[in-house]
């Protein structure tokens, strides 16, 4: 079963730091595989257990968290995005070119995090958006977001069968999107969605 727990986070800075590059360096082959590129504007990495760990050691590395209980709040805010047998999630990038001009562009696309569809077949999935628990507004369009797909075993069946077209799009008053989903992710997310539910 997929799970995120305390005894697999590395508290020791100076530990972790040792083996960071080498961590980092095979995290980025894994993460490329899992992303997938809509448009100039939007990533979107699908997560699983080993990314969810990277990226709650990562935070504790940065935010130089030392405590159980620091560490224990960045496991239950990633745990929420682990697969399931009727569920992926993956974290959505907004990616701008100008650090500078990021807030007019992201209100520019305000509410395109709610318009993520992934098709397989002819079903069509609405990406619900995840907003961290201490969110105080959930319309608000960040830079980054997360994302979770709801899928049903017809929808697993058909996302296994190769012959059965699988996209994302977005569609957006300013920015319109469709990239078909790569064969290894697909075959990536079938091991993810075998996750006891």
């Amino acid at each position: 079963m997929s799970s995120l727990e305390l005894d697999q986070i590395t508290l020791d800075r100076d530990s972790y730091t040792v083996v960071r590059p080498a961590v980092r360096k095979a995290m980025l082959a894994v993460r490329r595989s899992r992303r997938v590129q809509l448009g100039k504007l939007i990533a979107l990495e699908f997560e699983n257990e080993d990314t969810l760990h990277y990226q709650v050691q990562e935070m504790v590395y940065a935010e130089n968290i030392t405590t159980e209980s620091g560490a224990a709040e960045e496991i239950e805010t990633y745990r929420r995005l682990l697969p399931t047998a009727r569920s992926v999630s993956a974290t959505l990038f907004l990616e701008f070119g100008d650090v500078a001009t990021v807030h007019g562009e992201l209100d520019g696309v305000a509410g395109i995090q709610h318009l993520i569809r992934l098709h397989v077949g002819d079903d069509v999935i609405a990406a619900v958006d995840v907003p961290p628990p201490d969110e105080a507004n959930e319309e608000q369009t960040y830079s980054v977001h997360f994302v979770r797909f709801d899928i049903t075993q017809e929808q697993r069946e058909a996302l296994a069968n190769l012959t059965v077209p699988v996209s994302l799009s977005v569609e957006h008053p300013k920015f319109q999107a469709a990239v078909p989903v790569p064969a290894e992710l697909r075959a990536q997310l079938i091991v993810d969605l075998a996750a006891p539910a």
